[in-house]
Order: structure tokens, then sequence, then C-alpha cells
């Protein structure tokens, strides 16, 4: 998941947003453990706003809630959330 995620850092830093999506989808779904999971969650939900695809970052960012609340990101993913729901407008 690291390699698939720095990849995924990589494209960002080449504001190549969407290929960065990808990656960091495909990081969280290689295993399923407290620490990258809930970061790579973070990361595609994050980029997910960014290019206006604000119902697939508010299940990322509800999965984080729901299955990883002890994870660093569960600290700040409330906000993250409301903000996915005024721009999904649910």
């Amino acid at each position: 998941p690291l390699a698939k995620g720095n990849i995924g850092d990589a494209f960002v830093q080449l504001n190549q947003t969407e290929d960065a999506l990808g990656y960091y989808e495909e990081a969280a779904q290689m295993r399923d453990n407290e620490y990258t999971t809930p970061m790579y969650l973070f990361k595609a939900g994050s980029i997910a706003l960014d290019l206006g695809q604000a119902d697939k970052a508010l299940s990322y960012f509800k999965r984080i809630k729901d299955d990883y609340a002890n994870s660093t990101e569960a600290s700040k993913v409330e906000v993250f959330i409301g903000k996915a729901q005024v721009l999904a407008n649910k």
C-alpha cells in the first residue's frame, strides 16, 4: 500500500489528480489495517472532493468514521463529511 500511495503522492505533485485518485484507491484496498487504509481513504476522499466527486468522497470519509474510528484521520473526518455532504447536496 505504501508504494501505491507514494505513486499517488507523486501524481499529486505533478497536478495529475485523477491518476493520483486511482492509486490512492488501490492503496486503500490492498490491505485492511488501521494505518494505511484510513490514510489512503482520506487522501482519496480529499482528491475526490477536488475533482468534484463529492459522493465518492463522502463514501470514503464515512468509511473512515465507521470502520477506523481510532485512526488519526477519524479525528478530523467529521469536517470533511460535512463538506462532502454540502457539495453532494445531501
